[in-house]
């Protein structure tokens, strides 16, 4: 039940690890489980918990990988001469 949370975000919330979101939204998928008794076990608001769930859903969880882009560099056109 340790959530780790740290405020610092505007008006004091607390702002939850990616990876405690992730692992309690996961919980909350399994079939049997109530969001309601796991929200209450782990002191969270219910609303939070069903909204990281449907985040999970959605893919917002997976760590994100930059993207590369080719770039073609061409040499500077030499200046025109009047």
């Amino acid at each position: 039940m340790d959530t780790d949370a740290k405020t610092g975000n505007r008006k004091g919330r607390p702002n939850y690890p990616a990876d405690f979101k992730r692992r309690l939204a996961t919980e909350a998928c399994k079939p049997g489980i109530s969001v309601s008794k796991l929200a209450r076990q782990h002191t969270i608001n219910a609303n939070m918990l069903f909204k990281w769930r449907r985040e999970l859903r959605a893919g917002l969880f997976e760590p994100t990988t930059p993207a590369l882009l080719p770039v073609l560099v061409k040499r500077a056109a030499a200046p025109a001469t009047a």
